[in-house]
């Protein structure tokens, strides 16, 4: 055997995983953060899509907590008058499933770190499957969408509600704070007190001028789609593609710089 073959030949018992360790370095990496935002507000236009829908269909939020949480406080009072007594309780399942999922994603992000493209690739599919499974229920009728005082609907809010935190979770993670993927609120407010909100060159503020616009657009969108289709599924059979593409979309996000 010739030294060139000797020394071009695998030890003995090893194989030549050069492409698998490749795949697995890739993964492992982390990604760049630069282009995130293009993400994240597509995560905003899926909130209003979503929104629009839940609450035309069931009257709760998947996402917007803060409506829960004064629908929560006006039921206490049996109020608005003529509103169903469960509101409430839909209410209460979105806010602590959102809850759950911000809990559970913050901790793994904190642990792995958020920005490692497998981490991401794994979260966003964890979200889709989340709105996959509540589409199901709606789809076979396992869960009423016309009747929204059925106890059997705080089956599906759970799954809704807990993507919804775990995205809220990964925008927070990521440094984006401008981008917050739910409230606006607090856009609003940071927009108007903003000091150099007229500046050329104001990145945070494109960010969050684009965020209400996003979700201005899926609200629309999911109005539409609801009146047009007569059905809720519609809706979230989009929305969990759109995250299996967001999901896959971090494969083609650039490494971190000096990584």
């Amino acid at each position: 055997m010739h030294d060139g073959e000797t020394e071009s030949a695998p030890l003995l018992g090893q194989k030549d995983q050069g492409p698998r360790q490749g795949v697995r370095r890739y993964l492992i990496e982390r990604v760049d953060v630069h282009y995130a935002p293009l993400t994240l507000l597509v995560c905003c236009f899926l909130v209003g899509l979503i929104d629009a829908a839940s609450y035309n269909t069931w009257n709760v939020f998947m996402s917007m907590q803060t409506g829960n949480t004064v629908f929560l406080a006006l039921s206490t009072a049996n109020l608005p008058a003529g509103s169903d007594s469960f509101k409430w309780a839909r209410s209460g399942v979105s806010i602590l499933s959102m809850m759950l999922g911000s809990f559970i994603t913050g901790r793994v992000y904190a642990a792995i770190g958020p920005t490692r493209r497998s981490t991401l690739i794994a979260s966003f599919l964890l979200q889709a499957l989340c709105i996959f499974i509540a589409a199901i229920l709606v789809q076979t009728d396992a869960v009423p969408e016309t009747n929204a005082t059925d106890k059997i609907v705080l089956i599906a809010i759970p799954f809704l509600a807990a993507q919804s935190g775990a995205q809220i979770a990964t925008a927070k993670s990521l440094g984006f704070s401008e981008l917050p993927t739910t409230v606006l609120t607090s856009t609003y407010n940071d927009l108007a007190s903003d000091t150099n909100l007229l500046a050329w060159e104001n990145p945070q503020r494109d960010r969050r001028v684009a965020s209400v616009i996003m979700m201005m657009l899926g609200a629309i969108g999911g109005a539409w789609l609801v009146k047009g289709t007569g059905t809720f599924t519609t809706v979230l059979w989009l929305g969990a593609a759109v995250k299996v593409i967001l999901a896959f979309s971090w494969l083609l996000f650039p490494a971190e710089p000096g990584t």
